[in-house]
């Protein structure tokens, strides 16, 4: 399977949320990164997690506009629903 950058972008995205959760810091982004093995395995989760929600798209009930869309396309759609997400909430 041919990975592209929006795909990848989201398997990152879902990794980084992993390594510093919402209220988390830089002591869990430390900890996460030290510890042996963590890394790949979330990275392996990751990935799987967005082969999944972009399967779960193309897959939902009609009228589904993205059914015919292509891995890359499902993902940089979902990148720009999460940044739009990021620019609506409010500063902690």
């Amino acid at each position: 399977m041919q990975i592209g950058p929006n795909f990848k972008r989201l398997a990152i995205h879902k990794t980084s949320i992993e390594a510093i959760p919402s209220g988390g810091g830089i002591a869990d982004g430390v900890k996460f990164l030290t510890t042996p093995g963590r890394l790949a395995q979330s990275m392996r989760d990751s990935l799987k997690w967005a082969q999944d929600a972009v399967l779960a798209i193309r897959q939902a009930a009609e009228p589904n506009s993205w059914k015919n869309s292509t891995d890359e396309e499902i993902a940089g759609e979902l990148l720009r629903k999460i940044q739009e997400r990021k620019k609506c909430k409010p500063a902690p």
